[in-house]
């Protein structure tokens, strides 16, 4: 029946239905898939890392040594505001600047781009590392250099320490929006800072680890230790410290896959809404031309559900087919949606995963059984006299 139906045409108009509505709905997914995931990346490098702990003095050795005895992986940062000089004597010029010394291992997600070029940084163009500062160097803002009337290779005071400017910052993914983070960048070594002088009782310093699992497979040592923290902080009664995760710590970043989600999810119900009405209309054809055969099958001795159980199989097999044909066009119609809106989203997005591809094999065998199987299981209500009697009507579809 399926073979002599497919010759005859009667399935393919619903068989490129069932395609398009299922290669519409999975190009979507794929695209939303490797969104999500590429948003989610992009806000963990945002962090810099999977959890941060902030606090306006050291972070207490016990916290640690807790995150380092759970295998996790940790790097420091001390950021505050303070003047930088370049040149000597009376040709000196001084600029505030936001002062950050790392330590080894940072960022703990995302990467640092450097230069030793003006116009590359100021385009955010430039060599990805993830080294740190050398100790006696810095790494500056390039819009700091004509304000201090000097160059990469020239020194930078600090303090009571004189660095070399070794590279100009083209990015830094933890850069954040705080209010000392719009002066130009000034980063160093760690191990340079105590040199300097600038950190004392009086001085604005925020002080921050950095918490990242050692792989994706980890983050749940993360979670358990998050919950660690805020147990202690609260049992003990820390004032000045403050937890930041991806959930809960950057609500600009939250907001921003919030809407990013809202918004493709909606396209995906439209694009579900327009298939529906496609396997819907190619299943009402195909009853339609289908009420002469069902009568004779009738007439020929097959009952109601054999007739039924007939088109319910052809019609699986039908569904199973369109499906994989469609995820495998959707698949690779996602790619057309990434060319066309490539200058607007990153270049390495993540690849896809097999969810999207599950999702729209269940879709599209969804969208037959709503909207294509009630019209068609219909035909074993077919009369017998509709062989003699052609203006017998057409038995009324059930309702979804």
């Amino acid at each position: 029946m399926t073979a002599r139906d497919w010759r005859a045409g009667e399935l393919r108009f619903l068989l490129v239905a069932l395609i398009v509505a299922v290669a519409a709905l999975s190009s979507v997914g794929f695209f939303i898939d490797r969104m999500r995931a590429g948003l989610a990346r992009d806000a963990n490098q945002l962090l810099g890392a999977d959890l941060l702990v902030n606090a306006d003095q050291q972070v207490a050795p016990a916290w640690r040594a807790e995150a380092q005895r759970r295998g996790l992986l940790l790097a420091d940062t001390v950021t505050f505001p303070s003047m930088a000089q370049g040149g000597e004597g009376e040709d000196s010029q001084a600029q505030l600047a936001s002062i950050k010394a790392v330590s080894k291992g940072y960022p703990l997600r995302g990467e640092l781009k450097i230069t030793t070029n003006p116009d590359d940084a100021s385009s955010a163009i430039g060599q990805r590392t993830r080294e740190v500062p050398a100790p006696g160097t810095v790494w500056v803002d390039a819009n700091l250099l004509p304000a201090l009337g000097v160059k990469v290779g020239d020194a930078l005071q600090l303090g009571d320490s004189r660095l070399t400017i070794a590279q100009l910052l083209a990015a830094e993914p933890d850069r954040g929006a705080s209010f000392a983070n719009f002066a130009p960048r000034v980063m160093l070594n760690l191990s340079d800072l105590p040199a300097t002088g600038l950190v004392d009782n009086f001085a604005r310093v925020t002080y921050r680890m950095q918490v990242a699992a050692p792989s994706k497979n980890d983050l749940a040592r993360v979670r358990d230790y998050e919950t660690w923290v805020r147990a202690r902080i609260k049992a003990d009664n820390v004032k000045g410290v403050r937890v930041e995760s991806l959930e809960n710590g950057r609500p600009e970043m939250q907001a921003t896959l919030d809407r990013a989600d809202r918004f493709l999810s909606l396209v995906g119900l439209l694009s579900a809404m327009l298939a529906a009405v496609a396997v819907a209309m190619a299943a009402r054809r195909f009853m339609q031309r289908h009420l002469d055969a069902c009568a004779m099958l009738r007439c020929l001795g097959m009952t109601q559900n054999q007739v039924g159980a007939m088109y319910l199989i052809e019609f699986a097999l039908v569904g199973l087919a369109g499906s994989l044909v469609g995820v495998a066009v959707g698949f690779a119609a996602h790619f057309v949606l990434l060319e066309l809106i490539g200058t607007l989203l990153p270049a390495d997005l993540p690849p896809v995963s097999f969810l999207p591809a599950l999702q729209g094999i269940a879709t599209g065998m969804l969208l037959l059984v709503g909207f294509a199987l009630p019209p068609v299981l219909q035909l074993r209500n077919v009369p017998h006299n509709r062989v003699i009697r052609r203006e017998q009507a057409a038995p009324q579809p059930m309702a979804l």
